[in-house]
Order: structure tokens, then C-alpha cells, then sequence
């Protein structure tokens, strides 16, 4: 790394030594390097290209994205040289002192080991042009990101929200000069003056301090004070329009809010806020809504985050059998456990809420073990399933009610489902579904409440994670869901989406679905009538007033087989019906829906003892057609009945003749 005065502050030029000695190359050994002015062999920062260009990447400056289709989240990959050593700019800011100290020596000590990158980038005020590097110090940065609090990260992403909704700030205000302005805040302040009563008077001041840096035209890296992050970015023109837009929204004092058009934030904020009326009024946005927004949004999608990488262990262990597969998520739990130690408050936090999740399935993959191979469940399982419930308020409860289910113990399940119920506020309670998009989810105004009057991660007792259970846990399955392990044709498994679709694997249905589904079971094999067609009711009205659930079709199936085992067979096949209408194809209902048609045709056609007559007219007239609809619509047994009939009367057939 060479640094000299015709190099940017923040930026370097990478020189070749020879490989026997620590001296300067004087060769070019291949089209990759140059000779400069001075005769240094450096190396280009174009060298990276040809690695884009043969993975097929479509590059956009020094980030790279592969072609994938929209559907798939995109991921940046940067290229990039690393080195061991701080660069020189940064060493004053390792031994400086701050207001309040943040960053303190400790932090600053655990920064410093990071050391920096090299990314491939110009300056904008230099004269080297496809020689010069950037000096990148991310890591150190994302390190300084983990220490901030709950307000530090409420005002950033408000800060990057009311930007963001102005095309102004498009493509001139990027998301690292509001993360340098927020770092630059938290260093020059208290921290008492970071208090969830004073977020808006936090924001304003984030906004002012962006507004200073845009008037000067000067925006000091974090680290390296000397790199102007906005040179040569920013004309007067677009500086003009800026300070005027941005000193609108300081004196608005939040209340820009309500008109951001970007993901309909401010259409849907109002409807929160003024839900009782056709009309709302035009009053100023509080600070207690405002919060409650914020709160909610970001404990919602701290819950939706930590369902995918759940999603994920399910969706690359489900094919192993049972014990490798348990033997897996062991040792992923192992491994989320073994964080703790080297990690901030944060993010031991939302991975205890992810070993939560890994803990409760250990529990019922070995459960479910046990009895295939027709053992006694061990104690070691049923405390792998019961030690950690606190995932959230109801999925890792309902699957401890399905063990208790299975085995018969219906007193135990009905306490446990009782209690989930209890604890079940719908007004309050936001189901959490990682399998189909959820980015456009109407987030409930009492969650939103619940989420601002405790830390960031107590979402836990606000949020319901839908129920999954793999293939290896078909054991304890109740026998209603375990078709939709096979929801798909032959035909729809070749034609299926196995990258957005592949939840489809999996038996999954939302918890409130299931709750009442299980009540309904539990009551109808406890003989407890009235408590059983009360849960059935519940599961009906739910149906209809909860719009926020996902596996709708799912619901409607657990709905008509409940019909079904009450004899109402046309509420049945209309709750098939409603199935099929959310669920086209890949769809369980499509199974049910001919069943119950069959059963319903052969009863109209020959009432009960229907078997008997038709092993009769099969045995009296030796009728092919006939014998192949019986294959078709009766059970096993009456199918071998009435094939040994049919064979019987062709053999005394053949000799008679």
C-alpha cells in the first residue's frame, strides 16, 4: 500500500514487490498492472472484472449482483484486498476521546484488530484514474453499528425513510453518509439525550447534522476524517434544492410522515392512527405514534428475519433421515449457542430467539423418532421440547400439545391449548409467515403499542409463528395435515417453484388455525360437546375475520374434515371449495374434494350395504366396467372381495366352456 500526495485522502495505490526480496517489482508481469510516472508497477483496479464477467455477474461500480429472477433477494458482492493494519489517517481516531465515550477504549481496541480493506474504486478528486483503491473500513464499522442502541437504530431508519420517500436525495444521499451522520451524533452527544421521549427531537437532530455537512459540502468519514464523502457529488444546484427540502422536513417535526408515498407509509400510518373515522382530521403526528409505529415495524421484521433463517435449517436438512437430521439442527443449535460470548446484547438476543425455534423442533424430531421405531419416548426428548417455549406465544406450545395429543394424554393437551388461547390476543398478537411474500403485511396498531413499551426483542410475546413439521415428524402428525405432505400431482411436482415454493414440503398451517383445530379434537375425544363445537365455531369465525393468516387453504382442508367427522358433507366440499379458490394447484383440497364426492355418489346411488350388492352384480354378470369403478371408489378390502369374486366366476366360466 503506497500513500503519497497525489493519492485522495482515504485512498491508495497497491504496488507490486518482487517475490524473492521486499523490494519494488520492475517488471509488469501481466495485463493486470502498469507502470505509473514513477515507474511503480501497480496494479489496476480493473482486475476484478474478468472474475465478474465468467460468473456471469452484472457489476454496478464496485458491487457485483448475480442475474437471478426478482423473486430472490438480490445480494451485493464486493471484491476486495484485505490487510492486517489500521492506515495511518485512522490512528488518531483510536486514541481520541469522545463526549460521553462512545466509542470507548474497549470498543475501539476490538475495532482496531479488524484492520481494513481495499476496494477497487477511483476518487473523484484525484488524478489517477484505474490505478486507485479505497481504504475500507466496514467491518470496523458494522462493529461501532452492533453497539448502538434500540433509539440510535429507530432514528436511523426513520432518518433513511423520510429520504428515501423524496426523488431529491435519490442517488446523492446515500444510506453510508446517513449511517456516518448518525455515528457522528452518538459520539458528539450524552446518552441521556438518546431516550425514547425525545426521538423526535433525536431525528431532528440527525436531519440538522446532515443539513450542516450538506451546506459545506463536506461529509468527514467516520474513521478517516480527512475523506470528504461528498466531493465532487453534490452541484449548487442540487445543493440548493436540498437544503430547501431538507429544512421543510426539520420544521414539519415528523409530521412529513404522513405524506411519504413510498410502500403507501403514510396512507397506512393514517389509517392506524384515525381507523375510526371515514375522514381523518389533519392533526400533527404525536410523539407516542410516531414511537408506536417505529417500534412496531421493527420488531415485526426482526421476527420475519429470524423465521427465514429458521426456514432455512428446515428447508436443507428435511431430506436426511430422522437421526442425521437431528443430529444436524444439534449441532446448529450448538453453534447459535456458542455466539453468545462473542457477540453484543443484540444479537444474543435474536439468537436465543432462533435456538428457541432449533430446540423445540429437536425435541419433536426425536419424539417422533422414538415412536417410528416403537420405543418409549425419553425423558432426554421431552426436555428438548419443553425447555425452551418462549420461541413466541403459541408455536412451540402447540407443537408440545401435539405429542401430548398423540400419546392420549387430553387433559395435559387441553391445559396447554386452554392456556395458549388465554394468552392469544388477537387484537395484539401478529402472526409471523416466512413461506409466501409477506413484505406488504398490514402490521396491527396493537402490536405496534405492545412493541414500544419494552426492548426490541420482547416482540416475542406479541408474535405467532406459523406451525411447520417436516416429513420426519409425520409421526405425530394428526392425521387431517399429513395430506398436505402430498398436496401436489405428479404433474404439479415437475411444474412446482422449488425455490419460492419450497415450503410445500413441509406440512404448515398458521398457529390460531391449528389451535382451534386441535381444541376441536381434543374436545371431541374427551366427549365434551359444547366445548367442542364452541372451538369449532372459533375456527370458523377466524376464517372470515382474520385476514392477516397465510395458509388459508390449509385452514379450509382442517375445516372440512371437521365437517366431514360432523356428517355435514356439503359444508365439506364447500369448505374444499374455498380452498381450491385460494389454492388453485398444489393443493390438498383437491384429494378431499373427490373423496368426499365418491362417498356422497355411492351412498345417493345404493344407500348402505353398498359393497354386498355389488359384489352380487359383479359375481351374477362378470362385468369389467363395473369391477374397474369399484377399484376406483371403495376401500381396500371390498376392492379384494370383489376382484376374488370376478377371477372366481372367470375360472368356472373358462371350464364350463
Amino acid at each position: 500500500m503506497v500513500q503519497d500526495k497525489t493519492t485522495a485522502p482515504g485512498y491508495c495505490v497497491l504496488q507490486l514487490l518482487r517475490n524473492d526480496v521486499c523490494l519494488p517489482a520492475e517488471y509488469i508481469p501481466n495485463d493486470n498492472f502498469c507502470i505509473d510516472d514513477k515507474e511503480r508497477v501497480l496494479l489496476k483496479n480493473t482486475v476484478f472484472h474478468s472474475v465478474y464477467y465468467h460468473l456471469h455477474m452484472v457489476q454496478h461500480g464496485p458491487a457485483a449482483k448475480f442475474p437471478f429472477k426478482e423473486s430472490i433477494q438480490e445480494t451485493d458482492v464486493v471484491l476486495a484486498f484485505h490487510c492486517a493494519q489500521r492506515p495511518l489517517e485512522a490512528r488518531q481516531w483510536l486514541t481520541g476521546e469522545n463526549v460521553d465515550g462512545w466509542p470507548d477504549a474497549s470498543l475501539k481496541y476490538d475495532i482496531e484488530k479488524y484492520g481494513c480493506f481495499f476496494v477497487p474504486v477511483d476518487s473523484k478528486i484525484s488524478g489517477l484514474v484505474g490505478v486507485e483503491w479505497r481504504i475500507s473500513t466496514a467491518l470496523a464499522e458494522r462493529h461501532l453499528m452492533f453497539s448502538l442502541n434500540n433509539i440510535h437504530l429507530k432514528c436511523y431508519v426513520m432518518m433513511k425513510i423520510l429520504l428515501k420517500s423524496y426523488d431529491v436525495f435519490q442517488d446523492v444521499i446515500s444510506s453510508y453518509m446517513c449511517k456516518t451522520t448518525l455515528m457522528y451524533c452518538v459520539e458528539n452527544t450524552k446518552v441521556d439525550f438518546w431516550q425514547d421521549r425525545n426521538l423526535t427531537t433525536c431525528l431532528n437532530k440527525l436531519l440538522s447534522e446532515l443539513y450542516n455537512y450538506i451546506e459545506h459540502v463536506n461529509c468527514p468519514h467516520f474513521i478517516i476524517p480527512e475523506n470528504n464523502l461528498m466531493a465532487e457529488k453534490i452541484s449548487t444546484s442540487q445543493q440548493q434544492r436540498l437544503l430547501e427540502v431538507l429544512h421543510r422536513i426539520i420544521r414539519s417535526e415528523s409530521k412529513m410522515f404522513l405524506d411519504i408515498q413510498l410502500d403507501s407509509i403514510g396512507e397506512r400510518l393514517r389509517q392506524k392512527l384515525y381507523k375510526s373515522s371515514k375522514h381523518p382530521p389533519d392533526i400533527e403526528l404525536t410523539l407516542s405514534m410516531q414511537r408506536s409505529f417505529v417500534s412496531g415495524e421493527l420488531s415485526y421484521s426482526i421476527a420475519y428475519c429470524i423465521m427465514g433463517s429458521f426456514m432455512t435449517y428446515f428447508n436443507k436438512y428435511y431430506q436426511n433421515d430422522c437421526e442425521t437430521t437431528i443430529r444436524q439442527f444439534f449441532c446448529k443449535y450448538q453453534d447459535i449457542r456458542n455466539i453468545y460470548p462473542i457477540v453484543n446484547n443484540l444479537q444474543q438476543k435474536a439468537a436465543n430467539c432462533l435456538s428457541s425455534l432449533m430446540c423445540t423442533t429437536i425435541g419433536s424430531l426425536m419424539v417422533s423418532y422414538y415412536i417410528s421405531i416403537h420405543k418409549c419416548i425419553p425423558y432426554r426428548a421431552m426436555v428438548w421440547l419443553t425447555s425452551e417455549l418462549d420461541s413466541d406465544v403459541s408455536s412451540s406450545w402447540l407443537k408440545l400439545a401435539t405429542v401430548h395429543y398423540y400419546v392420549g394424554d387430553m387433559n395435559r393437551t387441553e391445559e396447554i391449548l386452554s392456556d395458549i388461547d388465554q394468552r392469544y390476543d388477537r387484537n395484539v398478537v401478529m402472526p409471523v409467515c416466512r413461506c409466501i411474500d409477506t413484505s406488504r403485511v398490514n402490521i396491527k396498531g396493537g402490536f405496534c403499542i405492545a412493541a414500544d413499551t419494552g426492548e426490541v426483542t420482547d416482540f416475542r410475546r406479541f408474535v405467532s409463528y406459523c406451525v411447520i413439521f417436516m416429513y420426519n415428524e409425520v409421526t405425530i402428525v394428526p392425521q387431517e395435515l399429513r395430506q398436505e405432505f402430498f398436496r401436489s400431482s405428479q404433474e404439479e411436482l415437475r411444474s412446482r417453484d422449488h425455490i419460492n415454493d419450497y415450503w410445500m414440503k413441509f406440512a404448515v398451517v398458521d398457529s390460531l388455525t391449528y389451535l382451534y383445530f386441535l381444541q376441536y379434537k381434543t374436545y371431541r375425544s374427551l366427549g365434551k360437546n359444547e366445548e367442542k363445537q364452541r372451538a369449532l365455531n372459533k375456527l370458523r369465525i377466524v376464517m372470515i375475520e382474520e385476514t392477516r393468516l397465510k395458509h388459508t387453504e390449509t385452514a379450509f382442508n382442517l375445516l372440512g374434515q371437521c365437517m366431514e367427522q360432523e356428517n355435514l358433507f356439503n359444508d365439506a366440499l364447500y369448505c374444499y371449495e374455498k380452498s381450491l379458490k385460494e389454492r388453485h394447484q398444489n393443493n390438498a383440497a383437491n384429494y378431499h374434494r373427490s373423496r368426499v364426492q365418491c362417498k356422497r355418489l355411492t351412498e345417493r346411488v345404493f344407500g348402505r350395504r353398498t359393497w354386498a350388492k355389488w359384489c352380487l352384480f359383479v359375481c351374477l354378470h362378470g362385468c369389467v366396467r363395473g369391477l374397474h369403478w369399484c377399484q376406483q371408489y371403495f376401500s381396500p378390502t371390498i376392492q379384494r372381495i370383489v376382484g376374488l369374486s370376478f377371477s372366481v366366476l372367470r375360472r368356472r366360466q373358462g371350464n364350463t366352456s
